[in-house]
């Protein structure tokens, strides 16, 4: 859960990521680095707009922020793909 920007804490997005990532030890990297996987997250999604975030034709680039993101953070392996299957 997270305050798109501009709202001033009044909307809310709520959401479920999902990560693909190739192997086991990165899954329990990530999972041991959880707050701070959660804060790349929130930085990253918390700068959009409200009507940028529900416009469906901007989720495709959002994943694709969001990926880039991480890989800067847990390195160049760490991640493979990334899911929304909440989104609301």
């Amino acid at each position: 859960v997270l305050n798109p920007a501009g709202t001033n804490g009044s909307r809310f997005l709520l959401l479920t990521i999902g990560l693909a990532v190739p192997d086991e030890a990165a899954s329990q990297s990530l999972q041991a680095r959880d707050p701070e996987l959660r804060d790349v997250v929130i930085r990253q999604l918390g700068a959009k707009s409200v009507e940028h975030l529900a416009d469906i034709a901007h989720r495709d680039s959002l994943k694709a922020e969001l990926k880039a993101a991480l890989v800067e953070r847990f390195g160049k392996k760490s991640v493979r793909d990334v899911y929304f299957p909440q989104f609301v």
